[in-house]
């Protein structure tokens, strides 16, 4: 809105309605069933800094850790994160008319593509989804609560995206907002990891993430959920990963499967080939990372 991006599918709104301070989406509570509630509106630091943030949730502190600047932390909010809209140059230039702005093409694969850009499920547009929350949270198995005319409904956070089928990024309809976040509660004995590689380690958005949520005893993989992000036009679950490991010990070897996996089918463009050797770096520290740290659970 501030770069005044319009397109046939893409207006301005004609007003703009404060909602941060709606009291029941600025808190974040822990229910008698162990689930954490963080509301859309809660900031990025505020859900960091809250003491429901367990040692069992380490992987989504980490993420939050890693979003922006402090400044961006301070003011963005969860529900913004998640939402938020393509970093594709040609989506945020006024000169293309792209198919997420309701044109008939996507300029990218001809044409800039290195680094926020997709290497796998793309279609019509092949931008990466951008954010770092929404990989972490479907790892916890969150849902996401929608609220608007015709009443409230929850859907699997990975439902909540539409992906590269259409010009939105949400399946959220008109008047629709995401007023909250349900994470339910891990057990004491989950060991996670979130890794991300960005062009500068100050703050910039992911060329890949992986989030790793999962249970293991004695070495043995009893449970598990890998999401990919930075790599697909939305955050993507490792299925193929995860049912390698399943049941396997945690040795070098099926690390490595694993992280062959994440990244069948993968399709790069021309210029972001890096990314498949990438992802699968992250995958396989991850897992590292998730046996080291089940070893100290012991």
């Amino acid at each position: 809105m501030k770069d005044r991006i319009t397109g046939p599918e893409l207006s301005l709104p004609s007003l703009l309605v404060n909602i941060k301070g709606i009291a029941e989406m600025n808190r974040v509570f822990q229910d008698e069933q162990g689930t954490l509630h963080i509301g859309g509106a809660v900031t990025l630091r505020q859900l960091e800094q809250s003491p429901l943030l367990k040692p069992e949730l380490g992987a989504l502190r980490s993420a939050l850790g890693q979003i922006g600047s402090r400044q961006i932390r301070a003011l963005g909010t969860v529900a913004g994160n998640i939402c938020q809209r393509l970093r594709c140059l040609y989506f945020r230039h006024p000169d293309f008319i792209c198919f997420k702005k309701g044109g008939n093409r996507c300029h990218a694969p001809g044409g800039e593509h290195r680094y926020y850009h997709a290497i796998m499920h793309y279609g019509k547009c092949v931008a990466a989804h951008p954010s770092d929350l929404a990989p972490v949270l479907m790892a916890y198995d969150a849902r996401a609560a929608v609220e608007g005319p015709k009443g409230k409904r929850a859907v699997r956070l990975q439902e909540l995206f539409s992906g590269a089928k259409d010009t939105g990024q949400t399946i959220l309809e008109p008047h629709e907002l995401l007023t909250e976040i349900q994470v339910p509660r891990p057990g004491e004995t989950t060991v996670h990891s979130f890794m991300k590689s960005r062009l500068r380690r100050s703050f910039d958005f992911a060329l890949s993430s992986v989030a790793a949520v999962g249970r293991v005893s004695r070495g043995v993989v009893e449970d598990i959920r890998i999401v990919l992000g930075g790599i697909a036009p939305l955050p993507v679950e490792a299925a193929k990963s995860e049912e390698i490991l399943c049941g396997k010990y945690l040795n070098d070897d099926i690390i490595s499967e694993a992280a062959e996996a994440a990244l069948k089918g993968a399709r790069p463009l021309p210029k972001n080939r890096y990314k498949v050797d990438l992802t699968k770096t992250l995958v396989k520290r991850a897992l590292e990372e998730i046996r080291e740290k089940q070893l100290n659970v012991l």
